[in-house]
């Protein structure tokens, strides 16, 4: 570990604690619906302003290289709708059995 750098507020956290900070917040990314939401839950962990934590992350990291934010959430909802949609074309396949042909 290095020393603390007194010229940063959070001098007491080194590089290490940095970049695993900026590694959680890219693990957690998918699974939250904002960046902010992922700077939030990393900042309590280390008692720090989320917004330090998104400082951290934007420094270390390029746009191409993280997931979008919510793109689990996203698809477990895309999921339920689809769910939704094939349990109503099921419905309306046996209403249409049960009026059978018209005479």
């Amino acid at each position: 570990m290095s020393s603390p750098d007194s010229t940063r507020r959070y001098g007491w956290i080194d590089a290490e604690i940095r970049e695993l900070a900026v590694a959680t917040v890219r693990d957690l990314l998918p699974h939250v619906e904002s960046l902010w939401a992922a700077c939030c839950e990393v900042s309590q962990q280390l008692s720090v302003h989320p917004n330090t934590i998104k400082n951290w992350y934007r420094g270390a990291v390029s746009e191409q290289d993280t997931p979008p934010a919510g793109t689990n959430l996203e698809l477990t909802a895309a999921r339920e709708q689809m769910r939704a949609l094939q349990r109503l074309n099921a419905n309306l396949v046996e209403a249409l059995k049960d009026r059978g042909t018209p005479p």
